[in-house]
């Protein structure tokens, strides 16, 4: 069985998905590094800059795809545009179950800035497209998720990774 993490940017995907699957013993992998496996992708920001949203998202649904192809089971953690890459939502829903890392809009943001703007914000609206941007892919995830987690701030990491694989078990012993 597949786990696949997904949310927002800066959700917690990356920090949790890879301790989930140490403790299930399981492999973890990182869409974005699958990605940087690619030959002509030295820079996920870049190569995403330079090609445009759909090659991003071609490239993102073959990596993933290849991943899958190769592992039978393992947890993956997904970039936060997933929600925006339908036929990769469709893929990782068929191969596995779906846990969305939710939490607030304004902190998730506050961290997103902190790195600079992104390429998918508007630099003379960060704010207000953010909030576009978070709406819709909020309304994805939910609708695909087997397993939602709100995770707002949280100050222990090992105890916040406990509560993810209590609600992760709960679901899956409950048949759903």
């Amino acid at each position: 069985m597949h786990l696949f993490f997904v949310g927002m940017k800066h959700c917690g995907k990356s920090t949790f998905a890879p301790l989930i699957a140490e403790d299930a013993g399981m492999t973890c992998a990182d869409s974005d590094d699958l990605l940087l496996m690619m030959p002509d992708i030295t820079s996920v920001r870049s190569f995403y800059r330079t090609h445009g949203q759909e090659e991003f998202m071609n490239r993102e649904l073959e990596a993933v795809g290849n991943y899958l192809d190769e592992h039978s089971d393992g947890v993956l953690s997904l970039g936060g545009g997933a929600a925006d890459n339908i036929p990769l939502m469709n893929l990782i829903k068929e191969k596995g179950k779906i846990v969305y890392l939710k939490r607030n809009e304004k902190l998730l943001l506050e961290k997103i800035l902190a790195g600079g703007i992104p390429p998918f914000l508007d630099p003379s609206d960060p704010q207000g497209s953010f909030h576009v941007i978070y709406e819709r892919r909020s309304r994805v995830y939910e609708e695909y998720a087997d397993i939602i987690i709100n995770l707002e701030v949280y100050e222990d990491i090992g105890r916040t990774k406990e509560r993810i694989e209590r609600e992760i078990k709960e679901v899956l012993d409950g048949g759903k």
